[in-house]
C-alpha cells in the first residue's frame, strides 16, 4: 500500500522538488497550495492539489487525517516584504496551525523544514546541530528561528513526532525569487561589481534537499535536527563557477564592505518610498559579508545522504534560465571531464578540489564523532 504524504508549500521551489521525489518513490501526495499556484504542479494520478492557506486553520481541518507523514515547507521566503509582521503571521503562526492539526490527526511523522537561522551564525565557527545559538539576520531568518523553537516545544511538551531539517543556501532549477534571483542577475550582467568574495557560504542542491526529507522520514530520529548542506564555498568561487557555466565575465569592479552596506541601506530607504523590494536588503548584505559554514556529517552518517557538487547545480540552474527564456547568453560550455569531488562529510571551507580554475583547498576541521542513535520506534 502506497505511503501518503501531506506537503505544505508543495508548489514552492523546494516543495516542487520534494513532490517529484515522493511521486517517483511511489507515494500518494496531497500538495497544500494557494489557489494561484495550481498551474505550478505537475499532472499525476497520485498527486492531489489541496487549496488552502496555513494562516487559515479551517482550510487544514481533516486534510491530514490519512497522512503517513506531514512535510511542512510552506513559508514566506521573500528576502524583503513591506510589513515584517507578515513573516510572523505565515512562518510562525502558520507553523503553529500545521502543528495543531498534525497533533489532532495523530500523524506518525512531522518533517519540518527550518533554515540555518535555527542555529544562527557565530563568525569563524562551523555550524553543527548542537552549536550554541548564534546570530539571525533579518526578519525572515528570525521568524524561521521562532518557528523551529515552536516545533521543538511541541516535541517536548505535546509529543509531536517531529524531525527538523536545516538546509543551507539552496541552488537549483526553478528558483527566481531567492538565490536564483541573484544568480540570474549575475549571469545577465546586472551585478555592478564583485563583493564579499572571501566570505564562505554553505550551499546545497535543491534535489539533495528533497531527497533529505525522504531520508529523514525513513531514517531520522524523532526530535532530532539535521543540517542539509553540500559544500562550504567562497562567495567569489561561486561567482567564478557561474562565469564558467554561463560565459558571463566576472565584473572588473570590486565593491568594499562599507560601500555595500551603505548601498543596501540607501536602497531600503528608497523602497519605503517606491514600495518595491530593494535589490539587496541590508540584512542580506550583512550576512554575505559575515559568511557562514556548516557541517553535514550528521546527515551523512544517520540519513545516508550524499551531495552533488555545487557547480553542477549552478549549471542546471543556468540551463533552466535558458529554457525559460530568462537568460540569452552564449551556449553552455561542455562539462569538464574531471568533476569536482565532494567529500563524504564537509567540514572543509572553500572549494573541495581544484575545480577547473585552480582554486586551492583551505584548512579543515575534524568531523564530530559518529554518535548514531538507534532508529526511532516505527522507523522504516
Amino acid at each position: 500500500m502506497a505511503l501518503r504524504a501531506f506537503v505544505t508549500g508543495g508548489a514552492g521551489f523546494i516543495g516542487r522538488h520534494l513532490v517529484r521525489v515522493l511521486l517517483d518513490g511511489g507515494w500518494r501526495v496531497k500538495a497544500f497550495i494557494l489557489e494561484s499556484e495550481r498551474s505550478h504542479l505537475p499532472k499525476d494520478a497520485n498527486l492531489e492539489p489541496v487549496v488552502g492557506d496555513i494562516t487559515r486553520p479551517s482550510t487544514l481541518r481533516g486534510e491530514l487525517d490519512d497522512a503517513d507523514a506531514v512535510f511542512h515547507l510552506a513559508a514566506l521566503v521573500d528576502s524583503w516584504v513591506r510589513d515584517p509582521q507578515d513573516y510572523i503571521r505565515v512562518n510562525v503562526e502558520g507553523t503553529g496551525h500545521v502543528v495543531d492539526e498534525s497533533l489532532r490527526a495523530a500523524v506518525p511523522r512531522f518533517l519540518f523544514t527550518s533554515s540555518m537561522s535555527g542555529i544562527g551564525v557565530t563568525p569563524g565557527i562551523v555550524m553543527r546541530e548542537d552549536s550554541p545559538p548564534g546570530k539571525s539576520f533579518g526578519p525572515y531568518e528570525g521568524s524561521k528561528a521562532d518557528a523551529e523553537r515552536l516545533v521543538a516545544k511541541a516535541v517536548r511538551e505535546r509529543g509531536l513526532p517531529a524531525i527538523t531539517l536545516i538546509p543551507s543556501i539552496v541552488i537549483g532549477p526553478g528558483d527566481t525569487r531567492n538565490t536564483g534571483k541573484f544568480l540570474l542577475s549575475y549571469v545577465n550582467g546586472d551585478f555592478p561589481g564583485t563583493f564579499a568574495e572571501s566570505s564562505v557560504l554553505p550551499v546545497v542542491d535543491a534535489d539533495d534537499v528533497a531527497r533529505a526529507h525522504l531520508a529523514a522520514y525513513h531514517h531520522g530520529q524523532l526530535g532530532e535536527r539535521y543540517i542539509i548542506s553540500g559544500e562550504n564555498v567562497l562567495w567569489g568561487d561561486l561567482l567564478r563557477m557561474a562565469s564558467v557555466a554561463s560565459g558571463t565575465p566576472m565584473p572588473s569592479r570590486h565593491i568594499g564592505g562599507r560601500a555595500l552596506r551603505f548601498a543596501a541601506r540607501t536602497g531600503e530607504l528608497f523602497s519605503r518610498v517606491t514600495r518595491s523590494p530593494p535589490r539587496l536588503p541590508s540584512w542580506l548584505a550583512d550576512f554575505l559579508l559575515t559568511g557562514a559554514s556548516m557541517d553535514n556529517g550528521k546527515s551523512v552518517r544517520e540519513l545516508g545522504m550524499t551531495y552533488r557538487p555545487i557547480h553542477q547545480s549552478i549549471r542546471d540552474s543556468i540551463a533552466w534560465f535558458r529554457d525559460e527564456g530568462l537568460f540569452r547568453g552564449p551556449p553552455l560550455p561542455a562539462a569538464p571531464e574531471r568533476e569536482v569531488l565532494v567529500p563524504v562529510e564537509n567540514p572543509r571551507v572553500g572549494a573541495e578540489t581544484v575545480f577547473e580554475l585552480g582554486i586551492p583547498e583551505t584548512s579543515s576541521r575534524d568531523a564530530p564523532p559518529n554518535r548514531r542513535p538507534k532508529p526511532p520506534e516505527g522507523s522504516a
